[in-house]
């Protein structure tokens, strides 16, 4: 009988160190997601997508489940694959890392259907003549607290430097895309899993974009060059490239880049983001559910700084 209890005790001690580092673990989760400020209600729908990362045969959920890894353990992004992506804060590891993502890439069929669109995007570029809507980058408080993504935030060291917003940060700019309603419409249909980030680019000759990195590997950035394009130059990494007009330029901004403008007319470019093509549809609505709950957030806190001023 006493053997048998010792057994027991043993068994009753084990159950409880387990459940202690089941707890302990389950905190460390619940603290990386309060980063994102999600809800009660919102939280238990995170920790549904947790259980789902914990099975190893859900290979569809590799990436976030690594990416979680590292967050629990204090780290906000994984060893950089290039040395040109050191300066970007968030590294999600297993991604792709190339400076370039060309044409001819199974991912990339979809670019040549943008480039059949594109007089379509310039005749719309060419009726906002006149019209309001452009504007010098001015960052939302809201997101002064996220990592800046070389929209004006890192911005340039000389010449003058334009937007015209579509979506910024899951934010669609309704006046200015009803102006351009092709053109939201070929994003939001034709790119693949748009990351909700696009507005016209405008440099005036003689505009140096400094080099600099974006926030995260999470995504790719698409430049089409609309008008004005001669004299304009794109680095990234270590490969420059001239850019033409009409034609899409998809890279990855984590790497460090930056632009110059050298001709003698403003340059137009339309720019948008889309998730990056090594994610799984199941990991991009994880993190896409985050990057919601985390902007609303700030846009809250930022509407409650306004009505304090």
């Amino acid at each position: 009988r006493m053997e048998r209890k010792t057994e027991d005790d043993r068994s009753d001690s084990s159950d409880e160190e387990e459940t202690e580092e089941y707890s302990q673990l389950w905190q460390k989760v619940e603290k990386v997601f309060e980063e994102f400020h999600l809800s009660p209600f919102a939280m238990a729908a995170a920790k549904k997508w947790v259980k789902l990362m914990a099975d190893p045969s859900k290979t569809n959920l590799t990436r976030i489940r690594d990416w979680l890894l590292l967050r629990i353990n204090n780290k906000h992004r994984a060893p950089p694959a290039s040395r040109w992506q050191k300066g970007c804060p968030d590294l999600v590891p297993g991604l792709r890392a190339l400076p370039f993502w060309d044409r001819g890439m199974p991912e990339m069929g979809w670019v040549r259907e943008i480039e059949d669109h594109f007089e379509d995007v310039k005749e719309e570029l060419l009726n906002l003549r006149g019209k309001k809507g452009f504007q010098p980058f001015r960052q939302p408080k809201w997101s002064t607290k996220l990592a800046s993504d070389d929209v004006g935030a890192v911005s340039h060291d000389k010449g003058d430097w334009n937007v015209f917003y579509l979506f910024l940060h899951n934010e669609k700019f309704e006046e200015n895309c009803a102006k351009c309603p092709k053109t939201v419409e070929l994003i939001e249909r034709i790119a693949p899993r748009q990351y909700k980030h696009a507005f016209f680019s405008a440099l005036n000759p003689g505009t140096h974009v400094i080099a600099h990195t974006g926030p995260t590997n999470k995504k790719l950035r698409c430049h089409l060059p609309v008008t004005g394009v001669e004299g304009s130059r794109l680095r990234v990494a270590d490969e420059v490239r001239e850019q033409e007009e009409g034609v899409c330029y998809v890279f990855d901004d984590s790497f460090e880049h930056e632009a110059w403008h050298d001709g003698t007319s403003t340059r137009i470019v339309l720019i948008f983001d889309v998730w990056h093509p090594d994610f799984s549809d199941e990991e991009v609505k994880f993190l896409g559910y985050l990057q919601k709950s985390q902007m609303k957030e700030e846009q809250r806190m930022s509407a409650g700084q306004d009505s304090e001023d």
